[in-house]
């Protein structure tokens, strides 16, 4: 006898909702965060915490500092590329003076003594002004991957998730591919 444990399959989200996002998004900041989320999968917290050692213009690479896992380098094309110069201008414009080491930084902690990250509540307006929650967003970012690929390993590289996950994803976007041979049960 085989038991099935049901399986949460995430919901897309529609083409014309993601259509816009960057112009709802508002400043540079927002902007940036937003493609990080939605482009490359970063979790909130981890965008906060982006150090500005994190970034390799020249290479055009952005390491993400994972606890307890190993860290995740991602690629930046050219738009987010062009983003990152764009807020790193205006940032030094409104705040030439700021020591803060991260890469987000807010008008509460450009200039704080202590130097802290912004905290995720930093990306609330973004999230209610774009009106799509940041996990469903990510989730929907894996999902297309996985439509366009069905490759769990390219999965795993791009995102730097778990070969569960990535297989989670590419079973949900193919399910004809994961079919159970009656004869095989």
């Amino acid at each position: 006898m085989h038991l099935t444990t049901p399986v949460r399959v995430p919901r897309p989200i529609p083409a014309d909702r993601l259509k816009g996002l960057l112009n709802l998004a508002g400043g540079t900041k927002d902007r940036l965060a937003l493609v990080l989320m939605a482009v490359y999968a970063v979790r909130p917290k981890q965008v906060a915490e982006i150090l500005l050692d994190d970034l390799d213009r020249s290479t055009g690479r952005l390491r993400i500092r994972r606890p307890n896992r190993l860290d995740h380098v991602i690629c930046l094309d050219e738009f987010a590329l062009q983003l990152v110069k764009a807020w790193l201008v205006e940032r030094h414009h409104r705040w030439p003076l700021s020591t803060n080491p991260y890469l987000i930084v807010s008008p509460l902690t450009a200039l704080h003594i202590d130097r802290p990250a912004v905290g995720i509540s930093n990306f609330s307006t973004l999230r209610d002004r774009i009106g799509i929650n940041f996990t469903h967003l990510r989730q929907e970012r894996f999902l297309d991957e996985a439509r366009e690929t069905a490759d769990p390993v390219r999965l795993m590289r791009l995102f730097g998730i778990t070969s569960y996950t990535a297989i989670h994803y590419v079973r949900t976007a193919h399910p004809e591919r994961f079919t159970i041979d009656p004869t095989q049960a």
